[in-house]
């Protein structure tokens, strides 16, 4: 008679979860989840920010090296004589500031395999292009900040070097405001703003090569400068004297961003070229991660080449005394317009930056 009372305890002793109590228990590991998640998104862009820093010095070091054998640093966009045409030759075409580097990056063997006798690598005729293919189409993960993420374009670039606070780059003389520009080489002895105040790299992110899509790399072609031609000329495309003009190119390059006229995606799509769009260059115009998107006057490959980075804030800047500093997106424009010359005797504090 007692069994079976037995067996009525032991069955109601062996209880399970309610399903309210796995309600709980789930809501509890999704706010856990939700508190830790973004603590965990933070360290690993740390982890990225902290990788794009070392890739900058790393570019920072080069810069440095040769500039010590040197005593200039390299020219952005030399030719030699495009192999099947001589009158192909343009400093539009010219290979990167980089591919110099390369030395000086562990990469001998990749320049050591680039014809600098042929050395256009954008632009001119087939043959010129073909004879520097393997270079060109090879990736270099130190070229690459890990936020961008892009895989659309490997062999592109997301540091690019700065020619001032001009709307071409491909100017000499007292014009040539940047460190980089087609026509000169400049060594530290022509930066007599100082080193730590001038602006040799700086970051840039990549096209996704998809129109009508988002990614903030998008560009806005043939859009001309109101004065001097259409790649502007003189004294009136350099900043600060240029500000009215460059007020007038904001106002015509806004509808085109809206309408996305004449819209492209592919920004900075290789490390090798010294074109401002395409390839390596930016200038200091517009300040770092503007909310008004680039135009370009594309015939002439000059145009508005923003500082733009996936951090939030602002953008890894490279110095001329081989520092990297994190420039917020709110320095004062003309700030940032004389971080981007050499010599135009302005007096930077460090509380401006």
């Amino acid at each position: 008679m007692r069994l079976p009372s037995r067996l009525s305890s032991s069955k109601s002793s062996c209880k399970g979860f309610t399903l309210i109590e796995l309600l709980v228990v789930i809501a509890i590991i999704a706010v856990l989840i939700a508190l830790l998640l973004p603590a965990v998104q933070a360290a690993r862009e740390a982890a990225r920010r902290s990788q794009c820093v070392n890739n900058l010095k790393q570019i920072g070091l080069a810069m440095q090296n040769y500039h010590d054998v040197h005593q200039t640093f390299p020219l952005q966009g030399t030719l030699g004589v495009p192999l099947d045409n001589p009158a192909q030759r343009s400093n539009w075409w010219g290979p990167s500031v980089f591919v110099h580097l390369l030395p000086f990056m562990e990469q001998t063997p990749l320049q050591n395999a680039f014809n600098f006798s042929a050395s256009c690598v954008v632009g001119c005729t087939t043959l010129g292009r073909s004879a520097n293919t393997t270079v060109v189409n090879t990736a270099i993960q130190t070229m690459l900040c890990p936020s961008d993420g892009n895989t659309v374009y490997p062999r592109g670039t997301n540091y690019a070097v700065s020619c001032g606070p001009q709307f071409r780059f491909d100017v000499s003389g007292n014009l040539a405001t940047g460190v980089f520009v087609t026509t000169r080489a400049f060594g530290i002895s022509a930066i007599p703003d100082g080193t730590s105040n001038t602006i040799l790299c700086s970051e840039v992110i990549r096209g996704d090569g998809v129109a009508g899509r988002d990614n903030g790399a998008e560009r806005y072609r043939d859009v001309p400068w109101p004065v001097g031609g259409p790649e502007g000329s003189g004294i009136n495309q350099v900043m600060p004297e240029g500000l009215p003009n460059l007020q007038a190119y904001l106002t015509a390059c806004a509808p085109r961003v809206q309408a996305r006229t004449s819209e492209i995606n592919d920004a900075h799509n290789s490390w090798a070229f010294a074109r401002m769009h395409l390839g390596t260059a930016f200038n200091t115009i517009q300040p770092p991660n503007a909310r008004q998107r680039d135009c370009i006057w594309y015939p002439a490959h000059a145009g508005l080449i923003t500082a733009r980075s996936r951090h939030s804030g602002g953008v890894n800047t490279l110095f001329g005394d081989g520092s990297v500093r994190f420039i917020k997106d709110t320095i004062n424009q003309p700030t940032w317009w004389a971080l981007g010359t050499r010599e135009g005797g302005e007096v930077i504090s460090s509380d401006q930056l």
